[in-house]
């Protein structure tokens, strides 16, 4: 496997544009829509919340109707469509029938997806008016996965976008390209069944709807179902795979160099939303190894990434290793409080901060400041667990909770 150039329009046969609509009161870019040349299989996950948005429930069912004739995806940016009721189904069901009409789509042939303020409709004429203009922009050449990745943007500060090369077992050539967003209300509970998190992505092997949608099920339970930024699961969560096999050779869906090339989009993915959380200053990285079984190992990662007092340790250099072994304890994971250790393990350093259940003893006498001065220097804090039960194991990725986080949100309609 082998990082490529491109992005979400990586794989042959995508592209992507962006522009702004009037959504947002900046002028940002609002509106975007990848699109493939050939009909896509695609699948999707969900947010698990109960309050869903009009572009979940739309997206579920037209993936229910058609898993293969999907061309692309549709979204609007800086008003979620969410607790609209009926009217809001209404309005992006009118709006990606104005879509498909305006890119000389078949009906039913585009994915829909909002994010931004929960409780206003979209503002369709707005948004309607400036189709034309997608149209145009989709035609152009240069720069559309770019603008495509900053017109899904809410709070982000940056784009977040991979794209990885990789050698299927007939020797196929494949890519798989991606793009999310994701800054604040994160803590993705996806399911094949039903933060703003979205994510995309797109792929030039040729792949079959049902294993497709097993695989991404899977590979999004290790990934974006393993990140908290704030503890909020969104009424958006939405992540998409599209494949149009131009790559052509074999179905990819059962290739294990297929499995892991979407697995690293999807970490790299989870990673940027994870640093580029609200207010976020550290991204923190939380392994555990030697849990009886994955599920546990999960649990332990995620309740430690998740935890607000071990964040706003974080944020504030505190070496407060209680509040890890508070988190690993009503975690739900099988462990024996008196036999597990917590380190931060960077390649040729390990800094022990717990040692079979007590603080370690470089903690002691002072030690705590080596720590402070350690943890004040490092932008990516790196933990590791061990819990001495099984062989089983996890990582899950957050950030420290920072005065900006309360700053940003205090005020996120005004």
């Amino acid at each position: 496997m082998l990082r490529v150039a491109g992005g979400i329009t990586a794989p042959r046969g995508f592209h992507a544009a962006g522009v702004a609509s009037g959504v947002k009161r900046s002028g940002r870019a609002d509106l975007s829509v990848v699109l493939s040349d050939l009909p896509c299989v695609a699948a999707g996950v969900f947010t698990t919340n109960r309050v869903r948005a009009a572009p979940v429930v739309l997206g579920a069912q037209r993936l229910d109707r058609s898993p293969s004739g999907i061309r692309g995806i549709l979204t609007v940016s800086g008003v979620a469509n969410a607790l609209t009721g009926p009217e809001g189904i209404d309005d992006n069901l009118r709006l990606l029938t104005a879509a498909e009409t305006e890119l000389g789509l078949p009906e039913g042939s585009l994915l829909p997806a909002c994010t931004g303020v929960i409780g206003p409709r979209l503002p369709m004429d707005r948004v309607v008016a400036a189709l034309p203009q997608l149209k145009t922009a989709l035609a152009g050449a240069g720069d559309g996965a770019e603008r495509a990745a900053h017109a899904i943007l809410t709070t982000d500060t940056r784009a977040k976008v991979a794209s990885v090369r990789a050698r299927l077992s007939d020797g196929t050539v494949v890519r798989v390209g991606g793009m999310a967003k994701g800054s604040g209300m994160i803590a993705p509970r996806l399911a094949p069944v039903h933060a703003t998190t979205l994510a995309f992505l797109t792929t030039d092997a040729r792949a079959r709807p049902g294993p497709l949608g097993r695989l991404l099920a899977r590979e999004t339970d290790s990934t974006f179902n393993m990140l908290s930024v704030d503890g909020d699961t969104s009424t958006n969560d939405t992540v998409y795979l599209l494949a149009n096999g131009a790559a052509g050779g074999a179905n990819a869906d059962d290739d294990p160099a297929f499995a892991t090339a979407v697995h690293a989009v999807l970490e790299s993915l989870a990673r940027q939303v994870a640093r580029d959380g609200e207010g976020a200053t550290k991204l923190l990285t939380v392994h555990v190894v030697g849990a009886r079984t994955i599920e546990d190992a999960r649990a332990a990662a995620r309740a430690v990434v998740g935890s607000t007092l071990v964040k706003a340790a974080l944020f504030g250099a505190d070496p407060n290793v209680g509040r890890i072994a508070c988190a690993l304890g009503y975690s739900g994971a099988r462990l024996d409080p008196d036999r597990m250790d917590v380190s931060i393990t960077r390649p040729r350093q390990s800094v022990p901060l717990i040692v079979q259940g007590r603080p370690a003893p470089s903690l002691e006498n002072g030690g705590g400041s080596r720590v402070r001065d350690l943890l004040r220097q490092l932008d990516e804090v790196p933990l590791e667990v061990r819990l001495h039960e099984g062989r089983a194991s996890a990582t899950a990725w957050g950030c420290d909770l920072s005065y900006a986080y309360v700053q940003i949100n205090a005020a996120y309609r005004t």
